[in-house]
């Protein structure tokens, strides 16, 4: 077979075939063998704890929310809208929290009733609603046989027998026998810019 072929051709093939096994025994078989993959690390959980911005924050602090003052949808500037109470019907912590509690909308105080008022002059609620537990009843001061508001406080301006007007003008006491001690000027009565109460007393004096 080999002396057809020209004399270099065949002494390649014939190196060929003599080399190829000894090329074969020389290079290394690679070892199929599937690798072990590596043992992995346990993961060991981290303890909670706690987070230090989360216990600085300070609580968030709600402000009471405060009443609708409905005064300016019922009455006039100068004036505040009073609840109407039952005649005699006494004032007490909670009638004022009933009360307070039950006027949440226009219609609760179309339902309750009430009365615009100036508390600056106002003789039977000076200073304040009643209703609510605040200002004074000008005409119930005892003694007094007339009385008035002025900017916001009784005014007492004369009283009856026996009985003098005091020093500050808001109450009346006993007449004092020495004629050296002060007594508060009477103040007449019928000033237009003033309310004033005369006692049905008064007529019998």
């Amino acid at each position: 077979m080999f002396a057809s072929l020209p004399h270099p051709v065949s002494s390649l093939i014939l190196f060929f075939l003599v080399a190829s096994p000894m090329l074969s025994i020389a290079s290394p078989v690679p070892d199929l063998t599937v690798a072990t993959p590596p043992t992995p690390v346990a993961l060991v959980p981290r303890q909670n704890q706690p987070s230090t911005r989360l216990g600085r924050r300070a609580p968030k602090k709600v402000a009471p929310l405060e009443k609708k003052d409905y005064s300016s949808f019922l009455c006039p500037a100068s004036a505040v809208a009073c609840p109407v109470s039952e005649p005699d019907t006494p004032v007490s912590p909670e009638s004022i929290a009933a009360l307070s509690e039950g006027l949440n909308s226009l219609a609760d105080w179309f339902t309750t009733g009430f009365e615009c008022v100036d508390l600056a002059t106002e003789l039977n609620q000076c200073g304040g609603c009643l209703a609510f537990g605040e200002g004074q009843d000008c005409s119930t001061i005892p003694n007094a046989r007339a009385t008035g508001c002025e900017a916001s406080s009784c005014a007492v301006y004369s009283c009856y027998d026996g009985y003098t007007v005091s020093p500050d003008r808001q109450t009346c006491v006993k007449k004092d026998t020495n004629p050296a001690a002060p007594q508060a000027t009477p103040v007449a009565i019928g000033t237009p810019t003033e309310q004033v109460v005369l006692s049905d007393r008064s007529s019998s004096l």
